[in-house]
């Protein structure tokens, strides 16, 4: 059987769950970038959580089909596929809102002006300081947060794991290897 993760459909499925999951990110993310104070910090953690909610109800989907129902390793790389183009998308379209909130994004500034009542070590006179923060959250947040609701669903929804089709390994050894 061809194996059906790579073909055009699935293709624009990730692109398209993984543009859920991104504006489900941004929507928190944005709210922080027009309240522009440093106590809202954890609208990013909480966009987090919306993108892991996208990701979950796409994997939950994936439990109805036949061929991802019958290999856990085709939902796994079917998520993180869908996780992998969630991220790259939030990470354009937090540059686009930077550009959109801070138009001299490269420019120094009063720290005030970039987020209102941070403490002195964040030292951000720089709105490109703030971004990097923001994509750190993007990248490292929603990417755990969405391999650990994958790996949680995949496994955990699935009906009979004793019937999951083994990896197909090389059980032939050459004598050459052995020396």
């Amino acid at each position: 059987m061809r194996n059906p993760i790579l073909n055009r459909l699935h293709l624009k499925e990730y692109l398209l769950y993984g543009a859920f999951g991104s504006v489900a990110f941004m929507l928190p993310v944005l709210y922080f970038l027009y309240q522009n104070k440093y106590e809202n910090m954890y609208y990013l953690f909480i966009g987090c959580a919306l993108f892991m909610a996208v990701i979950f109800y796409y994997n939950y989907k994936l439990l109805d089909r036949p061929y991802d129902k019958k290999r856990a390793v085709s939902m796994l790389l079917a998520s993180h596929l869908t996780i992998l183009a969630g991220v790259i998308i939030s990470s354009i379209l937090i540059f686009v809102a930077f550009l959109f909130f801070f138009p001299n994004l490269f420019s120094d500034m009063h720290t005030d002006r970039i987020v209102a009542d941070a403490p002195a070590q964040v030292e951000a006179y720089k709105p490109m300081g703030l971004m990097m923060m923001v994509m750190a959250v993007n990248i490292l947040g929603n990417f755990s947060a969405g391999s650990f609701i994958s790996v949680v669903t995949t496994y955990a929804g699935k009906r009979d794991q004793t019937k999951d089709r083994p990896a197909p390994l090389e059980t032939n050894i050459s004598s050459e290897s052995n020396r």
